[in-house]
């Protein structure tokens, strides 16, 4: 199995919810120190968890981090879970060109980058799990370029879900409200994060995809508080 985003949020709680469920997962993320302390945490618990920098946006580091997953699986990747993303909030013409080109790199290339590399050591039964958002249905204003970027993860996956079905892979799309996790830290404005998500919900949700028989396809999971959209 493979997270990327994993040093962090939701990513990284993800990628404990597997390891603690027995299963072997390459943990990736741009950050040596982060990706390395969750590895250690987990492998320190008795899980199986194995710490790779990887910033999704390149290519050859990509390929090192899905060749290096596969051998570790005996040439096969089962799970890959998308994870890793940048959201810079603003108005629309406050946005550098350079805050619109991470925003779509990270979250949607970079998605892309990652799919295309795993599913050539995938065989019938293999997931991709992309974490998308509402905000991939819905606009909301000064979140532009998250949303197009997760907008896109919409259609990206419903695309490759079509390509991949006969070959038996699934692709799952897991749209969550907001989740508490420091992102928010640099988001302008009062947010009341009680009424948000835990990251260890959205694990869950994702552990229960993983869960399903290789015949079940879970297209979508649609997940947010009870208190509904902030």
């Amino acid at each position: 199995m493979v997270v990327t985003g994993a040093g962090r949020g939701i990513g990284r709680a993800v990628a404990a919810d597997l390891v603690a469920g027995g299963d072997d997962v390459t943990l990736a993320a741009r950050s040596l120190d982060e990706v390395g302390a969750v590895a250690a945490e987990l492998t320190s618990a008795g899980g199986r968890a194995h710490a790779v920098v990887c910033d999704v946006t390149d290519e050859a580091q990509v390929a090192t981090l899905v060749e290096g997953a596969a051998a570790r699986g005996g040439g096969r990747i089962d799970v890959l879970v998308c994870c890793a993303g940048v959201a810079h909030v603003a108005p629309f013409t406050e946005l550098s060109r350079q805050q619109w080109d991470e925003s779509l790199g990270s979250t949607l290339t970079g998605t892309f980058l990652c799919c295309r590399a795993a599913v050539g050591h995938m065989g019938a039964g293999g997931l991709i799990v992309v974490l998308s958002s509402i905000a991939g249905r819905t606009g909301f204003p000064g979140w532009s370029a998250y949303s197009a970027a997760k907008f896109g993860l919409q259609g990206f996956s419903e695309a490759i879900r079509a390509e991949l079905r006969p070959r038996g892979i699934r692709v799952t799309s897991v749209l969550s409200g907001a989740v508490d996790t420091a992102l928010w830290a640099g988001v302008p404005g009062e947010w009341d994060r009680s009424g948000m998500l835990v990251a260890a919900d959205v694990a869950r949700a994702v552990r229960h995809v993983v869960d399903q028989p290789a015949h079940v396809s879970v297209d979508e999971v649609v997940i947010g508080h009870v208190v509904g959209a902030l």
